[in-house]
């Protein structure tokens, strides 16, 4: 896989309060400024994933995280002692956006699944987006995720994709955290 960043915004340029267009000198890593986290928001994103797509997954946290961004997953992010649906509740509450790696073992997840309802509740009710990434061709789209306008993590414009935002609302993209 690819580089997963945008084209930098430069610090002190209009565009890099969460603008759409793209600067004219692209900056080093260390330029970016992540967006704000809102009250309550703990995460720029909530990545859903099977431990068996562990080495793609942890390839694109490294990205975002590379970029300052604030990545959570469970592994690293879940409190011991507290129950998975406290912790599955919580981390998606405090966190601006929801990606969710789809593969087949996602999809047979009992807990990949309860991730993903809880999405799109949420989503439902704060219009907090979800983006799912198809993880390999041929993966069958639970039918209440259907809706979803999805990724292909073996597209050739995966990165650019993934870097487009909405602009009818705020979905999940790296540039809009950039």
């Amino acid at each position: 896989m690819g580089n997963l960043l945008p084209e930098p915004k430069p610090m002190n340029s209009p565009e890099t309060a969460n603008s759409q267009s793209e600067p004219a000198v692209p900056l080093p890593p260390s330029i970016y400024v992540p967006p704000t986290l809102r009250d309550g928001e703990c995460y720029h994103v909530f990545i859903s994933y099977s431990s068996t797509d562990y080495q793609w997954t942890h390839s694109v946290i490294n990205q975002l995280e590379s970029c300052g961004l604030q990545v959570c997953y469970h592994e690293r992010d879940f409190t011991p002692g507290r129950t998975v649906l406290e912790n599955m509740s919580d981390c998606i509450q405090e966190s601006q956006k929801v990606l969710l790696v789809l593969s087949p073992e996602f999809v047979r997840s009992r807990w990949c699944l309860l991730e993903a309802n809880m999405s799109l509740f949420r989503d439902c009710l704060e219009r907090k987006p979800i983006v799912p990434v198809l993880l390999e061709p041929g993966v069958s789209v639970p039918l209440h995720l259907c809706h979803l306008t999805y990724l292909e993590a073996n597209d050739p414009d995966f990165e650019s994709k993934l870097r487009k935002t909405d602009r009818g609302r705020d979905s999940f993209a790296v540039s809009y955290f950039i």
